[in-house]
């Protein structure tokens, strides 16, 4: 079953769990890309540590990505005393504003899927924000365009529906005529 996230412009970034290889270019395309490096050596000598906002995690035995679902009534989002996240309101992403976050940590705690995290070092919140800045110039998020099986790509949501609604129809046949 594919893991939708929520984009831009009525689309989702669709994971079908069973192309993923667990190889976790994802997480580099994503580490590289925030930290604004043209190649590896130079992300490597920039100030900007490799932190991606996707991780790989293993999970009842299968490889899942796992980032930020840009949740419509995001819980950390409602939590966070100093507005450092925030909703935007044209594209339904959840955004940061990294000058505002006070360290409190609570939309950590807050968060349902585990995808907001603070590093220690940086001593900033990181999170996804779906490659702000790229989106918008008509690219594929970091993570979907480093997806060497293409098991990470952007859709549409009213096709994604459409697709839904003709499984459960085609379910509905099979129990019918069983």
């Amino acid at each position: 079953m594919p893991v939708k996230q929520l984009t831009s412009e009525g689309e989702a970034i669709v994971v079908e769990l069973d192309k993923c290889l667990a190889c976790r270019s994802c997480e580099f395309a994503c580490a590289m890309v925030h930290a604004d490096a043209e190649n590896i050596e130079e992300a490597m000598l920039s100030e900007f540590p490799l932190l991606p906002r996707v991780k790989v995690i293993a999970a009842a035995g299968r490889a899942v990505p796992l980032q930020c679902q840009h949740c419509e009534d995001a819980p950390c989002v409602e939590v966070c005393p100093s507005g450092a996240l925030y909703k935007d309101e044209r594209t339904g992403r959840t955004l940061t504003v990294v000058e505002k976050c006070i360290g409190c940590k609570s939309c950590i705690f807050a968060c349902p899927f585990g995808a907001v995290e603070w590093n220690a070092g940086s001593r900033r919140l990181i999170k996804c924000d779906l490659c702000e800045g790229i989106v918008e110039e008509g690219e594929e998020p970091a993570c979907v365009k480093g997806c060497p099986t293409r098991a990470r790509r952007v859709r549409k949501m009213a096709e994604l529906a459409r697709e839904r609604q003709r499984e459960a129809a085609e379910r509905t046949v099979r129990i019918l005529e069983a």
